[in-house]
């Protein structure tokens, strides 16, 4: 017999009994597996926990599909009450498996169930950026959300927000406070207006006497000649008014026109509104009109702004329509109301007595029964149902209940002014 007819069975013999110890070593794998499996479940029927964790935990060296088992051990952690066992076995699960969905949502309703709706929201996040289609998580997302903290005030109101600062009224007095609720100047002015822009002064009113105070609330900028009141700066103008008429001062508190109007608005990105015989215009801040007086009305917000958000909003030929900062309209719809942008969101716009949300773009995005609405913000927007304000998210669902009196728009860092009875600051979870 020659080496190669004796060779050839022998090989086959060596690949037969190599692949029996396979096959064995497998059965041998899974009946363990199963052994473990099957003991670590009898005893979470039992609810004997501690001792069914280290069956589980045996098992996970006998398979491959791991996920099942780190999933029961997660069960179990958490059954015995074990918190910060859970907590690291969901964030190591969740990471080393792409955030599976049922879990996550376990996860997810852990942390609700202990009133921690921060990390609840980040999971949830965490989630959305890789399945961002999933409607459930988007709705949730929504609702975790509107979960608010309060922030104790103690004035007696709050004005809308500009350039990071809320004017307050306390006891007949005005200051002006940051969202966190401390104040940055004491209410003890007769009026007073948020920081502008270029530069940072504050318009303030004592004894009839008007004038501009830095960060500090020193005193800083006084015109050398009578004024009735002064408006917020920005691009380096700001509105006064005079005898009834309204014209402009440079940082310097110098007229910087002789040119005066019924009224005048606030300079953002180096436009203004302006009013002069019935009709609005909108001028550049060399005072050069951008618009000739075709306006039957231009919106402005609390602080005097019409373009604060690069576009406008003016109504012409009895409709309200958005604009660019050259004149130019933008989009074919007509509103019978609006409101100011507040941000890059939807403002609020009425067509045919309902209230919905347009774009920049002049675009209906979304149109509701409410019967009065404010511009998204930070991604909500109040809304009134008739009786109460609550807020409302770009999908219209309801994430902060119809509680208050009052309610404003959410500035960037998550805080609003709303009225219960009294005022108050609620910043949402981050």
């Amino acid at each position: 017999m020659t080496m190669k007819k004796i060779l050839v069975p022998v090989i086959i013999l060596l690949l037969v009994l190599g692949w029996g110890n396979i096959i064995g070593g497998n059965a041998s794998k899974r009946k363990n597996y199963n052994d473990y499996m099957v003991k670590a479940k009898a005893l979470d029927e039992k609810e004997i926990y501690i001792d069914a964790l280290d069956q589980y935990k045996n098992a996970l060296e006998y398979t491959d599909d791991k996920l099942p088992v780190e999933e029961a051990i997660l069960d179990d952690y958490l059954n015995l009450k074990k918190y910060k066992d859970f907590e690291k076995q969901g964030s190591m699960i969740l990471e080393s498996y792409n955030y599976p969905r049922d879990i996550t949502k376990k996860v997810v309703d852990y942390y609700m169930d202990r009133k921690q709706s921060a990390n609840a929201l980040k999971v949830v996040n965490a989630y959305l950026e890789r399945q961002p289609k999933d409607d459930d998580f988007l709705e949730l997302q929504g609702k975790l959300r509107g979960i608010y903290t309060e922030v104790y005030f103690a004035g007696a109101s709050i004005d809308e927000y500009y350039n990071g600062f809320y004017v307050f009224t306390d006891d007949e007095k005005k200051g002006l406070m940051k969202s966190d609720g401390s104040e940055k100047i004491k209410a003890t002015y007769d009026e007073i207006s948020p920081y502008g822009k270029e530069p940072n002064y504050a318009a303030v009113c004592g004894d009839g006497a008007w004038y501009y105070v830095d960060k500090n609330g020193y005193k800083k900028l006084v015109p050398d000649f009578k004024v009735d009141s002064l408006g917020v700066f920005g691009n380096k103008l700001a509105p006064y008014k005079t005898a009834e008429k309204y014209s402009y001062i440079d940082e310097y508190a110098n007229k910087a026109t002789e040119l005066t109007y019924d009224f005048a608005g606030g300079f953002a990105n180096k436009r203004a509104a302006v009013k002069k015989d019935g009709k609005w215009a909108v001028i550049k801040n060399d005072f050069s009109q951008v618009t000739d007086f075709i306006y039957d009305d231009v919106l402005v917000d609390d602080f005097g702004f019409a373009t604060s958000q690069n576009v406008y909003i003016a109504k012409l030929d009895g409709k309200y329509h958005i604009f660019d900062l050259d004149g130019n309209m933008i989009g074919s719809e007509g509103f019978d109301e609006a409101k100011a942008f507040m941000s890059d969101d939807a403002t609020a716009v009425k067509v045919d007595d309902k209230w919905g949300f347009a774009n920049k773009n002049g675009e209906i995005e979304l149109m509701t029964e409410y019967k009065d609405a404010k511009p998204f913000a930070n991604g909500f927007a109040a809304v009134y149902d008739g009786k109460n304000w609550g807020y409302i998210n770009k999908n219209a669902t309801v994430v902060i209940d119809f509680e208050f009196n009052e309610a404003g728009c959410f500035n960037s860092s998550g805080v609003a002014s709303v009225r219960k009875g009294a005022w108050k600051f609620i910043k949402l979870v981050e």
